[in-house]
């Protein structure tokens, strides 16, 4: 049976032979990416370039898809690859375990891609992202910030200028507006004002870009918001694909 029968027939066997063939890049495979990956691997994506430098901690396990007490200091772009293969054995998947930066994205970004996911946490990373992405005219989703709320009802889909409320898009925003960029970057965001009031433990902090000269405290998260941003984004994609 064709694993993506069920698929087909609700999209057809014309948007389906679209799927197949694009080439999808996934930024950032923690809470909201590794969402996404699934879902773009079960629609059947077939070409799939997924990047990340940072292995799983404890912390990760209440909204991280590859986050189990048995993956905990493992790579996450080698458990993405696993379980890709395991949903889709004939995905070919690139993987790369590389922090995002100017540098890096040299070898990272290729004109043949149709869709760039970012799914990045850093900031600096983000924006580095998008603007090399737009250089090369490929298509974005960018996930605003998921940490700190709790109601699926106020996550929205816009085009980056049509952002509100939420804090990192503004600062994503005001970063893209000093390098030319106003529009054109479809973003996954939510509405809801972040929360976090609650002190946290310094032992529970756990911090993957501490190494990269990028510490900041750790934001609050339930498992539903990521989940949602992730699965919503790779809705997104694919409808850039079959448009």
């Amino acid at each position: 049976m064709d694993l993506f029968a069920r698929t087909t027939q609700l999209l057809g066997a014309v948007n389906m032979e679209k799927i197949k063939k694009a080439k999808v890049a996934v930024f950032g495979l923690g809470a909201v990416g590794s969402f996404a990956i699934e879902a773009l691997a079960r629609t059947g994506v077939s070409n799939l370039i997924l990047i990340d430098f940072d292995t799983i901690d404890a912390s990760n396990i209440n909204r991280q898809l590859f986050a189990l007490n048995s993956t905990i200091g493992r790579k996450k772009a080698d458990l993405a690859l696993g379980r890709i293969k395991d949903i889709n054995p004939g995905c070919n998947i690139k993987i790369y375990n590389s922090f995002i930066n100017a540098e890096s994205l040299r070898d990272l970004l290729h004109e043949d891609i149709d869709v760039v996911v970012d799914a990045i946490d850093g900031l600096n990373s983000k924006v580095n992202l998008i603007v090399e992405a737009k250089k090369m005219n490929l298509e974005v989703v960018s996930s605003m910030g998921a940490a700190g709320r709790t109601d699926i009802s106020m996550i929205r889909t816009g085009d980056i200028s049509e952002t509100q409320v939420c804090p990192l898009a503004r600062v994503v925003r005001q970063r893209l507006h000093r390098r030319g960029i106003y529009k054109g970057i479809r973003a996954v965001y939510s509405i809801e004002k972040p929360l976090n009031k609650q002190p946290y433990y310094a032992e529970d902090a756990v911090d993957p870009l501490s190494d990269h000269g990028r510490s900041r405290p750790p934001i609050g998260s339930v498992s539903w918001i990521p989940g949602v941003f992730g699965l919503t984004m790779a809705s997104e994609a694919i409808n850039i694909i079959t448009l």
